[in-house]
C-alpha cells in the first residue's frame, strides 16, 4: 500500500480546499504589498524583521492553544530540509517581484501545482490517471501562453519564479509526506526560525563587509524604519502566519494532486490585482492562458 493511500483515510478534503484559497488570497494580497515596498528593503532585512515579529505570536500560539505540543518537531531533519526548500522559494520569489509584471511572475510560479502533481506521481505514487495528465499539459499549456516565451526573450527575471516553483512544490511533497503528523504552528515555528537565522546571517555579514560587500536585492545594509514600515512589516507578519499555517493544513488534510489544483487560486486573485492595482493589460493570449489553467483545475479535480 502506498503512502497515499495510507494517508487518505484521515484526508478531509474540503477543509483543506478552503484552506488552500484562504491562503492564496491572503498570500497574494501580501505579494501586492512587498511588490510595491520590497524594491528598497534588502530580502535579508526584510526575513528578518518579520520572523522576529511572527515568531513570539508562534509561540503564544502553541503555548495557549497547544500546551502539550512540544516545540520540537517529531522529525526535526525533515522539517528543516522543508522549512529551507519554502524559505529559499520565497526569497526567490520575493526577488523577482520587482522586475517583473505581477501577473506575469504568477503565471511562472504557478507551475507549481503541475510540478506537485508530477513529484507526487513518482515520488510517493499518488494516482494521476490520463485525465490528470491531461490537465497538467493543459495547465502547462495556459501558463506558456501567459508567459509567451520567444527566443532570446526569456531572462533571468523571469526564470527565478520557475526555479521558486520547483523548490515550493518539493516542499509541499515533503509537507505531504514526511511532515504530515506535525503540527502546523511547529511547522511554521521553524521555518521562521531558519529565516531568522538566515536573515540576521546575511545581515550581519553585510555589516562586517561594511560598503564593500557591494548590494543586492539579497544583501545589503538595512534601511531605516518608519512607522509605515514597521506597520508593513507587522501586516505582512500576520499574512506570513496564516500562508506557513494554512499550506500546512492544506496538504497535511488533502490529497497533494486535489490540493495543488486548488492552489491554482493564488494566479487568479494575482492576474486580479495586477489589473486593479498595477494597471497591468491582458491581451487575448493571456486571457487564453488564464482559461487553461482554471480548464486544468476542472480537469484535475474530475479525474
Amino acid at each position: 500500500m502506498s503512502i497515499s493511500q495510507t494517508a487518505s483515510k484521515a484526508d478531509r478534503v474540503g477543509i483543506a480546499v478552503a484552506a488552500m484559497v484562504f491562503t492564496d488570497l491572503t498570500l497574494s494580497i501580501a505579494d501586492a504589498i512587498i511588490k510595491v515596498t520590497i524594491s528598497d528593503m534588502p530580502l535579508s532585512q526584510f526575513i528578518f524583521l518579520r520572523s522576529c515579529v511572527t515568531l513570539p505570536l508562534l509561540i503564544s500560539i502553541l503555548k495557549w492553544r497547544f500546551p502539550q505540543v512540544s516545540l520540537r518537531p517529531a522529525y526535526p531533519g525533515w522539517v528543516i530540509v522543508r522549512s529551507s526548500l519554502l524559505l529559499s522559494s520565497l526569497l526567490i520569489y520575493y526577488a523577482s517581484l520587482p522586475r517583473l509584471d505581477f501577473s506575469m511572475a504568477a503565471a511562472v510560479y504557478y507551475t507549481i501545482p503541475l510540478f506537485i502533481t508530477l513529484f507526487a506521481a513518482f515520488w510517493i505514487r499518488e494516482p494521476v490517471g490520463v485525465q490528470g495528465w491531461v490537465g497538467v499539459a493543459v495547465g502547462f499549456l495556459g501558463v506558456l501562453l501567459m508567459l509567451k516565451p520567444q527566443a532570446g526573450d526569456l531572462g533571468i527575471h523571469a526564470v527565478m519564479p520557475l526555479v521558486s516553483a520547483i523548490l515550493y512544490a518539493l516542499a509541499m511533497v515533503l509537507t505531504r509526506t514526511k511532515s504530515r503528523g506535525e503540527n502546523p504552528f511547529v511547522l511554521a515555528l521553524i521555518f521562521n526560525l531558519i529565516a531568522i537565522v538566515l536573515g540576521g546571517g546575511a545581515s550581519l555579514a553585510t555589516a562586517m563587509a561594511g560598503s564593500e560587500g557591494g548590494h543586492s536585492l539579497f544583501m545589503g545594509e538595512w534601511i531605516p524604519m518608519g512607522w509605515t514600515q514597521w506597520a508593513l512589516i507587522g501586516l505582512l507578519s500576520m499574512t506570513m502566519l496564516i500562508g506557513s499555517v494554512g499550506t500546512a493544513i492544506a496538504y497535511q488534510w488533502g490529497p497533494s494532486s486535489i490540493i495543488s489544483t486548488w492552489d491554482f487560486s493564488y494566479l487568479a486573485f494575482a492576474v486580479l490585482w495586477g489589473v486593479v492595482l498595477f494597471s497591468e493589460r491582458l491581451d487575448a493570449a493571456s486571457i487564453l492562458g488564464i482559461v487553461l489553467i482554471a480548464l486544468a483545475g476542472i480537469i484535475v479535480i474530475r479525474r
